[in-house]
Parts: structure tokens; sequence; C-alpha cells
């Protein structure tokens, strides 16, 4: 009984540990909405709609297509430029939040 009641504890540990780090989409909407600069100036509902970001891409070519949006353009072979936003520009933590807002784009 007592191995039962540690394994239990111990997954609850686990879970809310995993919770405490998971990305956020509504803190990513707000990452969209605040970035310097602007991704609403280009990504917009009639040019270069990210509608389907989500569908069309993978988390990790969500992530690349913020960091390197070139290297992204051309596997795409999309056209096109896209500043790249380096740690500098949005961390690790918001581009995780970010990059679950983008995949809820379906």
């Amino acid at each position: 009984m007592r191995r039962v009641s540690i394994l239990a504890v111990a997954i609850l540990a686990v879970s809310f540990a995993a919770s405490a780090f998971a990305a956020d989409a509504t803190a990513g909407k707000t990452v969209f909405d605040g970035a310097k600069p602007a991704c609403k100036s280009c990504h917009t509902d009639v040019k270069n709609p990210l509608a389907k970001a989500g569908a069309d891409n993978t988390a990790d070519e969500l992530k690349a297509w913020v960091r390197t949006p070139k290297d992204m353009i051309t596997k795409k072979s999309k056209k096109g430029i896209m500043p790249a936003y380096g740690p500098d520009k949005i961390t690790d933590k918001d581009l995780d939040n970010l990059v679950a807002y983008m995949a809820t784009m379906k």
C-alpha cells in the first residue's frame, strides 16, 4: 500500500512539473501581438495568412520559421522575406508560447 501511495505522489509531482513548464497558447497570442517588428504588420488574413500554420508545420518547423526564416522559406519553397527573431527579440519561453499559439491555427 505504501508503494502505491509513493507512486501516486510521484506521478502527481511529475504531472504538476510538466504542466508548470508547458507552453501557453494564450501567452503566445500576447507574444504575437507584441512582437517587434510586429508579426501583424505582415501576417494578415489577406497577405501571408497564418490560418493553417499549425496544420502545415510541426512545432520544430514553427520555431524555425521564427528563428531561421530564410532556411524555412527555402525548405518550404516559399517566396518573400521575414526577419529572424533571435533570443534577443523573443526568449525561448516566449517562443514556446508563440509556437503553442500558432499550433492552434488549423
